[in-house]
């Protein structure tokens, strides 16, 4: 599929950054997603248990960003997305929940931005696209410093590192989380 549509942008278009909230949940849990057919997103994603939730990772204000790195080796476009986060004070509480962030091996994305789109914020997925699905889901790693100096550094920055055959989408519905119940996103 080439071309098929126009891209214009509004002049009242809001443009601004910011991620508001992560939320991560073992890959092997997640079934599928469900892609729209009429625009890049996801409305529903399908867990193999509604035991399972999704666990929200909070980070420092202005320290989340997500990189998309673009490829295009052999004339297949892939994309590397790494989403990440800083965690100031380290302590035994941080660290351990760095430590199962870590021991879950391959995990799957969804974050929050700052912009509306409708009633709720607007989320993307990181993790799985509709291509590879659950081989695109994340590896996380963890870095960190305390520094000498009484205002130096005393942080953990975690990253989740995947892969995708697309561009990551937008995901426009539920999910149930650990700490805040039922979390809408999108219109």
């Amino acid at each position: 599929m080439g071309l098929s549509n126009d891209l214009t942008l509004s002049c009242s278009e809001t443009n601004r950054a910011g991620i508001a909230r992560i939320f991560l949940i073992e890959a092997c849990n997640v079934t599928s997603f469900t892609a729209d057919s009429s625009v890049h997103s996801f409305s529903a994603v399908t867990l193999d248990s509604t035991a399972y939730s999704w666990y929200e990772y909070e980070a420092e204000f202005e320290t989340k960003s997500l990189n998309i790195e673009g490829a295009g080796d052999n004339g297949t476009p892939t994309f590397t997305n790494t989403l990440e986060a800083k965690i100031l004070g380290l302590d035994r509480t941080k660290l351990k929940r760095m430590q199962d962030f870590i021991d879950a091996r391959k995990l799957v994305a969804i974050f929050e931005s700052t912009n509306l789109a409708g009633t709720y914020k607007r989320a993307f997925v990181v993790g799985w696209d509709n291509i590879l699905g659950v081989d695109a889901a994340g590896r996380p790693n963890v870095q960190g410093s305390i520094e000498g100096a009484l205002d130096g550094d005393n942080s953990l920055t975690f990253s989740l590192a995947s892969k995708h055959a697309e561009l990551i989408r937008e995901y426009r519905g539920t999910i149930s989380t650990n700490a805040s119940g039922t979390v809408n996103f999108g219109s």
